[in-house]
């Protein structure tokens, strides 16, 4: 004795009317126009040439990733690499396109920029497109703030004077 007909279609229906409806993807677009204001923000700091005040965009256990340095960890390492850096030249960077994605308390800004480095000893001023990542982390007063930043130069470093191809 078989099955009546009328399981065939009983039994999926059973099945659909159990299963849970898939999520709908939260509203990021505040977290994503947060994230905006802070790269934003990051820019103009650089642009200050102030490290102490560069450092409010930065989570208190920050790691750094510049081109061709060591790893900084933590704020106060931070602060120390970017006073040197304020020290030698001026910058400006000009953010050019975005990618945020947020999930959570975490977020990744995929960008693109120029940065332009005018050494404070009068040598030419230095232009640069970059690419980088910040990995954000919302703090427990609901900032964002950058908790890794890498990025590097599109193009490499030039040779040393004198060097053969």
């Amino acid at each position: 004795m078989g099955f009546p007909r009328w399981t065939g279609w009983l039994v999926p229906a059973l099945i659909a009317g159990c299963a849970q409806p898939s999520p709908q993807p939260a509203d990021t677009s505040a977290d994503v126009a947060a994230i905006n204001a802070v790269r934003d923000h990051e820019a103009a700091l650089a642009g200050l040439g102030n490290a102490d005040s560069m450092m409010a965009v930065y989570s208190a256990d920050v790691v750094m990733m510049p081109p061709g340095e060591p790893i900084v960890e933590g704020i106060e390492a931070a602060k120390r690499w970017a006073e040197a850096m304020f020290a030698g030249a001026s910058l400006t960077v000009n953010y050019i396109s975005s990618q945020v994605t947020v999930s959570g308390d975490w977020a990744v800004d995929r960008y693109t920029g120029s940065l332009t480095i005018t050494p404070k000893a009068g040598a030419a001023a230095m232009n640069e497109e970059i690419k980088g990542v910040h990995i954000m982390r919302k703090e427990a007063d609901g900032s964002w703030k950058i908790a890794i930043d890498v990025w590097n130069p599109n193009t490499p470093p030039a040779p040393p004077a004198g060097a053969k191809p």
